[in-house]
């Protein structure tokens, strides 16, 4: 038998508002209430309670105490609130707690010490904080995480040798910080990692071996870093890799061999570097690209002063092709008898820009 309870709640210019509850409920969803204040006390009877939503609020301050007794918690959504700081003790009882997301408010620091009893932990959002450091000791043993969110943060180093622990990793997005230098070793034990974003860091540069086991790999993103020079020959076997993204760094020199086994590949970006030859050979075993970008007018960029576009022929799908206005673009004269050519091929030939040798 269920029991009616009361939820009572500030909002801006400290008017007092109540949710009316009942003890049976599985789902509390406050989003957007304009929320400043709440006491979660009364939800301390909610035994059924699976998802709390109290995101897009104002709320500086909450005690998550309450919750220790809501042990079927499965979510917990507190983000794009003003919190400037979290106690997370109370949920190192919760079994069943899936995902916490506390992205979007004003954290300066965060204690995951006890999570690491959090059995069921699979995503953990953090992004758009103000997080200089943050310890990923207590989710080396939680086997069922997945997803760690810590972009557009002030993250200058982090160690990822406790997720070397996480098999079943499928994203890390570390993108938007300031990192210097990252390790990637531990993630060689994280073979269904998906998702890697490092972009927008402060990289000088980076070894990809660990990654040349993750063969569900489809994302990589390198751009806007400070990289001079990349090996890609770990992606060699990368073979589910569909963007590879290395815009706005300061890359000379470029092997794409290494692509030639990726023949999922969809989008590729290396414009806004400091490359003057390219060879695309490799690309012409990517038969499902869709875009490359050579150049993009970046602040910084390619110098091309010519470009043979031979191999792209052989990409049927590429929609989007990024070149130099300047640039002598030139193509093998067998191709022009070609019955099809792909849209973005045909759009340099209709405009005259292609000189067949």
């Amino acid at each position: 038998m269920t029991e009616a309870i009361e939820l009572e709640f500030e909002t801006k210019g400290g008017s007092v508002s109540r949710e009316n509850l009942q003890t049976g409920e599985t789902k509390v969803d406050l989003t957007g209430r304009g929320i400043t204040s709440i006491g979660l006390h009364p939800l301390s009877k909610l035994e059924n309670l699976e998802e709390l939503f109290l995101r897009r609020n104002k709320i500086t301050y909450l005690d998550l105490s309450p919750l220790s007794h809501c042990v079927r918690l499965r979510l917990l959504e507190l983000s794009r609130n003003e919190l400037e700081k979290v106690e997370l003790s109370p949920l190192g009882s919760l079994n069943h707690l899936e995902e916490i997301s506390l992205g979007a408010n004003k954290l300066t620091g965060l204690d995951l010490t006890p999570l690491s009893n959090c059995s069921s932990l699979n995503r953990l959002r953090l992004f758009n904080n103000a997080l200089t450091a943050v310890h990923l000791d207590s989710l080396a043993n939680i086997t069922s995480f997945q997803d760690l969110d810590l972009q557009n943060n002030e993250i200058k180093a982090i160690n990822l040798e406790p997720l070397a622990s996480c098999k079943n990793l499928e994203q890390l997005n570390l993108m938007y910080n300031h990192l210097i230098e990252l390790d990637l070793s531990p993630l060689a034990e994280c073979q269904k990692l998906k998702f890697l974003y490092l972009h927008h860091n402060e990289l000088q540069a980076i070894d990809l071996d660990p990654l040349k086991g993750c063969h569900e790999l489809t994302i990589l993103r390198l751009g806007g870093n400070d990289l001079q020079g990349i090996d890609l020959a770990p992606l060699q076997r990368c073979t589910s890799l569909k963007r590879l993204g290395l815009a706005m760094n300061g890359i000379t020199e470029l092997d794409l061999s290494p692509l030639s086994s990726c023949q999922d590949l969809r989008v590729l970006d290396i414009a806004g570097n400091q490359l003057t030859e390219i060879d695309l050979s490799p690309l012409g075993d990517c038969g499902d690209l869709e875009e490359v970008y050579l150049f993009s007018n970046h602040p910084q960029e390619n110098e091309f002063d010519e470009l043979n576009l031979s191999p792209l022929f052989q990409c049927g799908e590429l929609m989007d092709l990024g070149v130099p206005v300047d640039a002598d673009l030139i193509a093998d004269e067998n191709l022009k008898e070609q019955d099809e050519f792909p849209l973005a091929i045909g759009e340099l030939i209709e405009e005259n820009r292609i000189r067949w040798v």
